[in-house]
This record gives structure tokens, C-alpha cells and sequence, in this order.
């Protein structure tokens, strides 16, 4: 069920959600606003999904003007299902859209002003956090390995020791994703988080006869509240992709076939 703060947004076609927790622009995008055709209709943000280049230009285009943003400035992270964290300065400020792309980073915060952070997904869990004491803020891309690894907890460090963040006024907010009811994998993950993270994911997992179902936001919950993040600032959006396929690009409802949608945060 969608968490009470979390809201649908619809202008002509384009439709998106935001968090009310959230007094800063951002957005967690869906497949509607933009231009492109086949596999990747209409708002794919991807380069990498067999889109036109221009094509997903346009779309960053609509999503800048849609949120009132600088699309030069749009940061992008490269995600490799890992867990390094980067700080966004002045000279990352457009990295993967205006600037070449110079990091391997699934999470990347900053305290730039003016300058919207991007992370994708097509299922991954993407988190966006924000501090109002210290105005920072970031976007946390984890798949299974990636929350495994520990990126969420990770993040809010970096936010913490690089930025001043204070832990018990950080909000975040974990986007839509595949949900533990449609996320069924092999022993391999459970036991791969097991082995990385211990007996406190046992109780997000649920075994159905030869096969798991994995609640990954319930564990990257559990690890931000963990990390001294206040339960009240932990915001599961409660809105799975792969239940609402007509909506999101699901990797697994598509088999792989899809475009790929953005959440953008930005001060």
C-alpha cells in the first residue's frame, strides 16, 4: 500500500510521484512525459536502453522544465551494483549528461544548490534523503547486492562526515521497487545477504517451497534506522513496480526490455 505522504503527480502526460516529507524539487518518475517509442515509451532516461541519444536528451529537457531545474546540471551516478558513495562538487555538477562520466558510484550526495542528482530504477530500490538542518542532499541506488553491501547505511555516513548531515534530522525516502510479494529469487540471495549482513535479515525473508521472497525495503529500513536515522524519517513509498508494470518499467515484467526511470532530488 502507498505510504500516506507519498503523492501522484499528473501535468498533461506527465506523471510522476513525490514525498510530502520532502520540502525540496524532486520527483520519482514513471514511464509517461516524454518522446520516446518502442520498448523505452515514453520517458526513458537511459542511455543505455537502446533509445536515441536525442530522444533521452528531450526527456531530461521535459524533466527539467517539469520540476523547474537546470537540466546542464543534472548529476547522474553509474550504477554497478556496489557500494561506493560519491560527493558531487562543483566540478562533478552535470557528470554523465553535460560533463563526462568519472565515477562507478550507485550513490552520489552533495550540498550544491541547484544541482538535481539522478540515480535509476527498474525494480532496484532508489533512495532519496535529504537534511533540513544542513540542507544536503542525496540519491542511493541499491539492487540486492548493493543493500547487501551495506550502501544505504554508507550513504548516510558520507552525507554525515563530508557534508555535516545530522542523522536524526535526515529524511529518507525509498522509492518505488520490486516488493518482497513479487521478488522471488533462489537460495543464492538469502544466503549471499546472510553472509554479508547477518541473522537481522532473517526476518524480511520468506521462504515459499524451493524459492525465497526477499523484503529489501524492510532491510534497508531497518539498516537507516540502524544508522542512527530517526524510524519517523524512514519512508518506505510502499509501491511496487512489478505489481504496477502498466505504470513503471519493471526489469522483471519486461524481461529486461524497458527504459528506465529517474528519482531526481535537488536543493
Amino acid at each position: 500500500m502507498m505510504h500516506s505522504s507519498m503523492c501522484r503527480v499528473q501535468r498533461g502526460s506527465f506523471v510522476y510521484y513525490t514525498c510530502r516529507r520532502l520540502p525540496v524539487r524532486h520527483a520519482f518518475t514513471t514511464k509517461s512525459g516524454g518522446v520516446s517509442t518502442g520498448a523505452c515509451e515514453s520517458l526513458n532516461l537511459g542511455f543505455n536502453r537502446g533509445d536515441t541519444e536525442q530522444n533521452v536528451r528531450e526527456n531530461y529537457r521535459r524533466l527539467a522544465e517539469e520540476l523547474n531545474v537546470d537540466g546542464a546540471r543534472f548529476t547522474l551516478t553509474r550504477q554497478i551494483h556496489e557500494a561506493e558513495v560519491s560527493v558531487v562538487r562543483e566540478s562533478e555538477a552535470g557528470m554523465g549528461l553535460t560533463r563526462p562520466m568519472a565515477w562507478q558510484s550507485d550513490a552520489i550526495v552533495t550540498a550544491l544548490p541547484d544541482t538535481p542528482l539522478i540515480g535509476f530504477y527498474a525494480d532496484c530500490v532508489v533512495t532519496l534523503l535529504y537534511d533540513p538542518a544542513t540542507h544536503a542532499a542525496g540519491v542511493c541506488h541499491a539492487g540486492w547486492r548493493g543493500m547487501a553491501a551495506g550502501i544505504l547505511p554508507k550513504t548516510a555516513h558520507v552525507m554525515a562526515e563530508k557534508l555535516g548531515a545530522h542523522r536524526d534530522s535526515l529524511i529518507a525516502v525509498l522509492g518505488p521497487s520490486i516488493r518482497q510479494e513479487c521478488f522471488e529469487t533462489d537460495a543464492d540471495v538469502p544466503q549471499a545477504m546472510e553472509r554479508q549482513l547477518g541473522a537481522q535479515v532473517q526476518p524480511f525473508i520468506a521462504e515459499k517451497g524451493a524459492k525465497f521472497h526477499v523484503d529489501l525495503q524492510g532491510i534497508g529500513a531497518k539498516l537507516l534506522r540502524d544508522a542512527g536515522l530517526s524510524p519517523e524519517n524512514v519512508i518506505d513509498s510502499g509501491i511496487c513496480t512489478m505489481c504496477h508494470a502498466d505504470t513503471f518499467w519493471s526489469h522483471r515484467a519486461t524481461h529486461g526490455v524497458r527504459g528506465v526511470q529517474g528519482a531526481v532530488i535537488c536543493l
